[in-house]
């Protein structure tokens, strides 16, 4: 179990998390420079907060109070970077024995073969980090990370440099050792669907500042906040007025009655996906709004049709309305009327 609550003043912003890690994969999720990278690298002694107390397993990493800081090396966390950090003069075997260099050789040797089958680079043993691939080189950094049995795993956006195959083998690769650790893992990535596939909770940081960390299917479902809804993908939101028991949406010219929910919203999120002509619309549904379009603009994506629409006759905000192609070439005679289910709409503080 990891608890950090640390202060840090940098350039521009306040860093003030208020972080706990359980046994699993958390993701760190914000905008560049929203203080998830140095989040980690106060954790694994890279860089010194202000104020405040880190702790791991029941060891005290760091404590301004009692005036505890422990070097990186007396933390045993696992830090992988988005460049790999390897050795540039020691080759692949040698590289994983340096994660493990508090074991005796032969255990050593015994580790780096045993990781390199693991990750599937047994065969580059004996090559320089010149002589690997980008994705060789990232499954070297995690094998070496690996050899030293550490008590955290923490990634900064490590596919960050591979093309879209290469992430795909990895992700595949990391997920499996994942379950093998067994310990905390902090991952830090700025694609949503990748966050989804690989970590069971997500937490939100935004200017220096975390939400409490969720489930993430929760989180995708209802994710609260405006930077929560973006970060999820959500494309459509806008600012909202509350009055009473209705809320008022100008951007696109909607009302409808908020339910029981949403007393703090201030704005309003519905995903592309989620939006639905009217006529399909069933009797039991409960449609929070519906309201006469027209089409701006027709995008094609690779596997996906977007429609940028608009409240008809105004000069309204575009919404973004997406679904699969085959959909859209079924949808031969455009519908009058779009709507929004109250149970997708999003209503965010």
């Amino acid at each position: 179990m990891l608890t950090c609550d640390i202060k840090k003043k940098l350039s521009g912003f306040y860093l003030d998390v208020n972080l706990t890690a359980k046994p699993g994969v958390t993701a760190l999720m914000g905008a560049s420079g929203s203080g998830k990278s140095m989040t980690l690298r106060c954790i694994a002694g890279i860089s010194k907060p202000d104020s405040g107390r880190i702790e791991l397993n029941g060891v005290t990493l760091f404590d301004s109070e009692k005036k505890i800081n422990l070097p990186p090396q007396a933390r045993n966390t696992g830090f992988m970077f988005q460049d790999s950090a390897l050795f540039p003069n020691m080759t692949v075997r040698q590289n994983i024995m340096a994660g493990a260099k508090k074991k005796p050789r032969q255990e050593r040797m015994a580790v780096a073969v045993a990781l390199a089958e693991t990750f599937h680079i047994s065969r580059h043993l004996d090559k320089y980090p010149h002589e690997l691939s980008g994705g060789e080189k990232q499954r070297c950094a995690l094998a070496r990370i690996m050899a030293g049995s550490p008590d955290i795993l923490m990634l900064d956006e490590p596919f960050a440099a591979l093309d879209s195959h290469l992430r795909w083998e990895l992700e595949l690769e990391l997920a499996a050792a994942f379950q093998r650790f067994q310990k905390p893992v902090l991952y830090v990535s700025h694609n949503r669907d990748e966050v989804y596939r690989l970590c069971g909770d997500i937490a939100i940081i935004d200017h220096g500042k975390n939400e409490a960390s969720r489930g993430k299917w929760e989180l995708f479902e209802n994710p609260a906040t405006v930077q929560a809804a973006r970060l999820t993908g959500c494309k459509n939101i806008a600012a909202a007025e509350v009055r009473g028991t209705r809320v008022f949406v100008s951007d696109w010219g909607i009302d409808f009655e908020r339910g029981e929910t949403g007393g703090g919203a201030r704005h309003v999120g519905i995903r592309a996906n989620n939006i639905i002509p009217s006529s399909a619309a069933e009797a039991t549904d409960d449609v929070a709004a519906s309201f006469p379009f027209e089409i701006v603009n027709e995008i094609e994506d690779t596997f996906t049709c977007i429609l940028m629409v608009r409240k008809r006759g105004t000069e309204l905000p575009p919404i973004r309305w997406e679904m699969r192609k085959k959909d859209r070439e079924a949808l031969r005679d455009m519908p009058q009327e779009l709507s929004f289910l109250r149970k997708r709409v999003l209503l965010l503080s």
